[in-house]
């Protein structure tokens, strides 16, 4: 059986990690057998998970990479019916999200002083003994550096979130009164996209972003499609 290597659930999320959370719910939709293993990024090849260890022993890193592995061997691609124009445009939102809303999920976690001091104490629960105490820590001055870099630091949350705010209004008018991103069915974009989504509307902690995007009707309906069509038999552990 493929195994999944990645995060292990968090805050009532399938995996706070959005790729992880991407490539399993591509995984679940394709109805291919597999296996999450709780795993860290020193396990994985490439230093990042989510990575899969096929059942032929392959390993493939990266979650766009997994699903095109997968992809391949389907009777039917997900995206055979897209033209080459709406390829393309799957092609740009998706590396729009990703880029932008990884940020933006970092900061309300990691940056965002409100959001810093409700998910310290839980990350530290999976962190046992010396790690718990310095490795928080030491990961949030990393980060920190990073986002400050894209002008996105602690004393100034209105200018840090500015971005994800805007990026959440585009996407709602993408999105309109369509069931999904590119119309009437689902395709390898919306694995994606409703991963990130779901990592800043379903997660137990409110935020300037998070009553923003909540405040999307459109986008809030969208993330319970893909849930009931998707994880409707998951439950948190």
């Amino acid at each position: 059986m493929t195994k999944l290597y990645q995060f292990r659930p968090f805050w009532g999320l399938p995996n706070a990690s959005p790729f992880c959370m991407k490539a399993e719910t591509y995984l679940r939709y394709r109805k291919i057998s597999f296996e999450a293993v709780a795993s860290n990024p020193r396990q994985s090849p490439s230093k990042q998970i989510p990575f899969v260890i096929t059942d032929d022993g392959v390993t493939i890193s990266d979650s766009e990479q997994i699903i095109s592995h997968f992809e391949a061997l389907q009777t039917e691609a997900m995206d055979a019916d897209l033209s080459n124009e709406q390829k393309a445009i799957a092609y740009l939102i998706r590396h729009k999200v990703e880029e932008e809303l990884y940020w933006q999920i970092t900061y309300m976690r990691w940056g965002d002083p409100q959001g810093w001091a409700v998910f310290l104490p839980d990350l530290k629960q999976h962190m046992a003994g010396i790690k718990g105490k310095f490795l928080p820590w030491l990961i949030r001055r990393m980060l920190l550096k990073q986002m400050s870099q894209r002008g996105m630091k602690p004393d100034n949350t209105a200018t840090s979130y500015a971005a994800g705010l805007e990026l959440i209004n585009v996407l709602s008018h993408l999105l309109d009164d369509k069931p999904y991103f590119l119309d009437h069915k689902i395709h390898t974009v919306d694995m994606s996209i409703y991963a990130f989504l779901a990592n800043i509307i379903d997660q137990p902690h409110t935020n300037t972003l998070q009553n923003h995007a909540k405040s999307k009707a459109n986008l809030v309906a969208y993330c319970q499609r893909i849930k009931t069509l998707i994880w409707k038999d998951w439950q948190a552990p």
